[in-house]
């Protein structure tokens, strides 16, 4: 089981408990100023947790493998991994 908690400066997504081969989706509108950033804090149990930016226009690396405005991250044991979606593979993101 995974909790998992995303926001920006603006919008709070709350808390949410994610089981094995499960999915937790939120939408959002990107601002008009090219600045919205959206980062999620995901644990497992009580010594695994990281904390990320999900979604940032500014940076290439995240804003690059973005399909049609979305964002598919995938935890696996040994890390997370961005989904790209032209390639049809994950790609390693952090551990």
């Amino acid at each position: 089981m995974l909790t998992v908690h995303c926001k920006s400066k603006d919008d709070n997504m709350g808390t949410h408990w994610v089981g094995p081969k499960s999915e937790y989706e939120w939408r959002f509108r990107p601002s008009i100023f090219g600045n919205t950033l959206f980062w999620c804090h995901v644990w497992k149990g009580d010594d695994s947790q990281i904390v990320y930016d999900a979604y940032y226009a500014g940076d290439d690396k995240l804003y690059d493998r973005v399909y049609m405005d979305n964002s598919y991250w995938v935890v696996k044991d040994d890390g997370l991994y961005l989904r790209q979606f032209w390639k049809g593979i994950d790609v390693f993101f952090h551990h």
